[in-house]
C-alpha cells in the first residue's frame, strides 16, 4: 500500500510539472540529516536512545504562476540501537499541495498532504518487526530573504489522525492511532541556480497503547542537516 502511495505521489508531481506554464519553477534539494539523539519512549524498558543517519531529497514545483505548488519529500537511513541487529532503518515521506503567498521579502505557504513514517527492524525476529504510520497532514512553511543571496527558511507540519500498524517477533500485529509532528529551521545561500542550506530538523511521533504495554509512547528524531539546492525553470 505505501509503495503505491509513493508511486502515485511521484506521478502526480511529474504530471503537474509537465502541465505547468513556462514561468513555473522546480526546486530540488539533496540532503544529509544526522539525528544522534533519537529515542524510543516506551513504558518498559523506558527510553531507548539510538542514532540515525539519513539521506533524502525534496522536490517542489510551482503551479498557476506561482500561486500554488506541489512538493514531495523523502528521507531514509539506518539506525543503531542496543539490539545491534542488522537491517534497521527509518523512512519518512510526504506529498503536499501548497497555497503560496509571496511578498518582496520571500514566500509563505499553507499546505495539506499525506505522509508516512516507518521505524523497522527487518531482521529482528523472525518475523520482521516494524511500526509504520500514515495519514493526512497540515502545515505551514516560509522562506525569507534576509541579505543579498542569504535567506532563512522554516516549516512545521502536524498529522493528527494517522493510523499505524505494528508487528513484533513475539506479538501479534495491531493497528492504533498515531500523530506525527515535523519541523525544521535553516539558513541558506544561493549561487545563481545553485544553493547551500543548513539547519536543524526534528520529528516527533506519538502513538497509542497497542505497542506500549498500555501506555502512550512515541519515537523522536532531531539533528542537523545540510542540503544542496538547485532551482530550474
Amino acid at each position: 500500500m505505501r509503495r503505491s502511495l509513493v508511486a502515485l505521489a511521484v506521478v502526480a508531481v511529474l504530471v503537474m510539472a509537465a502541465s505547468a506554464p513556462a514561468s513555473a519553477q522546480t526546486w530540488i534539494q539533496l540532503r544529509y540529516w544526522s539525528s544522534p539523539n533519537s529515542a524510543w519512549d516506551i513504558a518498559s524498558p523506558s527510553t531507548i536512545v539510538f542514532s540515525s543517519n539519513l539521506t533524502g531529497f525534496s522536490l517542489r514545483r510551482t503551479l498557476m504562476g506561482g500561486e500554488w505548488a506541489a512538493s514531495l519529500n523523502y528521507d531514509t537511513g539506518a539506525f543503531n540501537t542496543v539490539w545491534a541487529t542488522p537491517g534497521q532503518f527509518n523512512r519518512f515521506w510526504n506529498f503536499n499541495l501548497h497555497r503560496n503567498f509571496t511578498s518582496e521579502r520571500g514566500v509563505f505557504s499553507l499546505f495539506a498532504g499525506w505522509g508516512s513514517a516507518a521505524f523497522e527492524w527487518p531482521n529482528f525476529g523472525p518475523p520482521a518487526a516494524y511500526i509504520r504510520q500514515s495519514g493526512f497532514r497540515l502545515g505551514v512553511d516560509a522562506k525569507v530573504n534576509v541579505r543579498d543571496q542569504w535567506y532563512l527558511t522554516g516549516s512545521a507540519a502536524y498529522g493528527p489522525f494517522g493510523q499505524a500498524t505494528e508487528s513484533f517477533a513475539y506479538e501479534s500485529t495491531g493497528t492504533f492511532n498515531a500523530r506525527v509532528m515535523d519541523w525544521n529551521v535553516g539558513l541558506g545561500r544561493t549561487f545563481g541556480a545553485w544553493g547551500l542550506e543548513g539547519g536543524y530538523r526534528g520529528i516527533s511521533w506519538s502513538h497509542d497503547p497497542s505497542v506500549c504495554l498500555g501506555s502512550p509512547c512515541g519515537v523522536r528524531w532531531g539533528g542537523w542537516y545540510v542540503g544542496l539546492n538547485l532551482t530550474m525553470p
